[in-house]
């Protein structure tokens, strides 16, 4: 995936966020295939039965690989901020379990973006 369509995604996952500002943590994550076709985008969301527990709620990666299985190839995550910035995240040790059983790449879209613009710039 080339710089400038992994910069187009951070605004387009952003903008989902924006809608739901009652999440304590605002983690959006968005699903290729391996011929590079977008498969969904998921949000986190509320466990309403077991919201009083830390680490309780639906984690976004994990929604993708319920609903898309070994279709997906990788994940790209993504967390922001009360101002919509770009933070720093990565993947729970299950939902890294799960991804590795499915043989699913789960990469967070801000260290991705930082390491290819490192490059280009050389």
């Amino acid at each position: 995936m080339t710089v400038k369509a992994l910069h187009a995604l951070i605004p387009r996952m952003a903008n989902k966020l924006k809608l739901d500002r009652n999440l304590t943590y605002r983690i959006c994550a968005i699903a290729f295939s391996k011929k590079n076709n977008l498969l969904g985008i998921q949000m986190n969301g509320h466990r309403f039965s077991m919201s009083h527990r830390r680490g309780a709620g639906l984690h976004a990666e994990a929604e993708l690989i319920k609903k898309f299985g070994r279709q997906i190839d990788r994940i790209y995550i993504l967390r922001v901020g009360n101002a919509i910035d770009p933070l720093p995240i990565h993947p729970c040790e299950n939902c890294a379990k799960i991804a590795a059983k499915y043989g699913i790449k789960i990469i967070p879209l801000h260290e991705e973006i930082e390491h290819l613009d490192y490059y280009i710039k050389k």
